[in-house]
């Protein structure tokens, strides 16, 4: 793999840890050390995490643990991990560690209707949505969802609306990070039929938070 010194500011070049179970590769972690010290000797070495991959809980919480056990290193750095990354919850105190949140995945519909055909939703869900988007005209108007956890189908209709929203609040809930719910306490989106926010709020959500793990 490319790993030009330049570009390592002043860490090792990259090291690969694997989690095995029987001969099987369970999961893996690519690391850099950039090993400093401060005071009378005192270690302040940095592990720098720039992958780790574990779909099994238990790879990925002894991947955890050995990199935040590395010998004369005190600060472990992880970046462009998900929101919702487990090693929040597998540090004694999550207090003491320096969480930062940026924006790292941009998403907005081109074809509406395709679009929320596309994925399936948390509970069934029927409701008419109201759209406005000036950029892609076509997709403005009244559109039917009616779906659930197997697919859906989402097409143009003549029915009265039960939400209406612009193609700004579809793109922000698409991947289910953020919830309609919210959306309309800031009044982005408007309840047309009482009971349809709540509906259709559930079913955009999702079980994990959204995450581009790639840069592009």
């Amino acid at each position: 793999m490319i790993d030009p010194a330049q570009e390592r500011a002043g860490g090792s070049a990259l090291q690969c840890v694997l989690a095995e179970r029987g001969g099987e590769v369970l999961g893996y972690a690519r690391y850099r050390l950039k090993p400093e010290w401060e005071g009378a000797g005192v270690p302040a070495g940095v592990v720098t995490v720039e992958d780790l991959e574990a779909p099994e809980p238990g790879a990925y919480a002894a991947l955890c643990r050995y990199l935040f056990d590395l010998d004369l290193m005190s600060t472990v750095a992880m970046r462009n991990r998900p929101a919702d990354d487990a090693w929040q919850h597998l540090v004694s105190d999550i207090r003491r560690c320096s969480v930062a949140l940026r924006d790292g995945l941009f998403l907005r519909p081109v074809e509406v209707g395709a679009a929320l055909e596309a994925r399936t939703y948390a509970t069934d869900v029927d409701v008419v949505l109201d759209v406005s988007d000036p950029f892609c005209p076509w997709n403005t108007g009244r559109w039917r969802l009616s779906g659930g956890p197997k697919g859906a189908v989402c097409a143009r209709t003549d029915d009265p609306a039960d939400l209406t929203l612009s193609v700004r609040e579809l793109g922000t809930v698409y991947l289910g990070g953020f919830s309609l719910a919210a959306l309309a306490a800031a009044g982005r989106v408007r309840e047309e039929r009482r009971g349809a926010l709540a509906e259709a709020s559930l079913a955009f959500s999702g079980t994990v938070a959204p995450w581009l793990p790639h840069g592009f």
